[in-house]
């Protein structure tokens, strides 16, 4: 039976009756993979809990779970990563789950033993609400098959000033590329809007201008891998400001790859 529609508008429950995709989150009960767990399940995933690999190796056999993504914890205490993970695949249906490492930032020899076991995604403390939406996002996109189109975008955390007709409003950065940005904001601008766009870069804020290209608005029509707001492609950009927005993009890429 699907939910009414009455309520505050814009809730998260109230645009994501069926879930989105099926995660398994791999780790101890209780502390931070239980709320990461919370987190998932907010952004309209089902969110499946496993203590152990062998337990994660049950739930993946079972025919009622086709897992899009797989998150375990660095501090997973298991002997054969790569093998416990081989296991997870080969039982699996289909392609299986990607695997996300969810954790403190590891040191060169982790990756490198991450990167061995064939695990590609990361998602290292603190682990920001748009950078788990977009991991979770590319992650079912690798597990259905479905290639990523476009130039290379990354996720922030970043908070901005952007003015429409001279008004000046805020809005979150959700993802970053060298062309354009997506916000997000309850109210976004319409489609084929001129924008003007403070960017909040590390090392400093950069000016540019961009127009509207698409709109995720509630409604029948959202769509719920995205955060209500507004993709700009940028039209202006200084020398300058473009090679910084290139060189984060580049910086922050690295930093969501084993």
């Amino acid at each position: 039976m699907r939910r009414s529609r009455g309520g505050a508008r814009g809730q998260v429950h109230e645009r994501r009756a069926r879930p989105m995709g099926q995660a398994l989150l791999i780790g101890e009960h209780g502390g931070p993979m239980s709320a990461l767990a919370e987190r998932v399940r907010g952004l309209g995933f089902q969110a499946v809990r496993a203590k152990t690999p062998d337990a994660a190796l049950e739930l993946i056999a079972e025919p009622r779970f086709t897992f899009d993504a797989a998150l375990f914890s660095t501090r997973l205490p298991v002997a054969d990563l790569a093998g416990a993970l081989a296991a997870m695949r080969a039982r699996a249906r289909d392609r299986g789950p990607t695997f996300v490492a969810v954790g403190p930032r590891p040191s060169t020899s982790e990756r490198q033993a991450l990167r061995r076991a064939g695990v590609e995604l990361g998602l290292w403390e603190p682990v920001g609400g748009h950078a788990l939406r977009f991991q979770l996002n590319r992650a079912a996109h690798r597990a259905r098959g479905q290639a990523l189109r476009g130039e290379e975008r990354v996720p922030t955390e970043w908070h901005a000033r952007f003015w429409v007709g001279g008004r000046v409003k805020q809005a979150s950065v959700y993802s970053l590329s060298a062309g354009g940005a997506y916000l997000a904001t309850p109210r976004p601008s319409q489609r084929g809007c001129e924008v003007a766009l403070e960017l909040p870069l590390p090392d400093g804020s950069v000016q540019l201008a961009g127009r509207v290209v698409y709109t995720n608005v509630p409604g029948n029509l959202a769509k719920q891998a995205l955060p209500f707001g507004m993709a700009l492609q940028f039209t202006a950009v200084q020398p300058d400001a473009q090679d910084a927005i290139e060189e984060n993009v580049a910086s922050r890429a690295g930093e969501l790859r084993v």
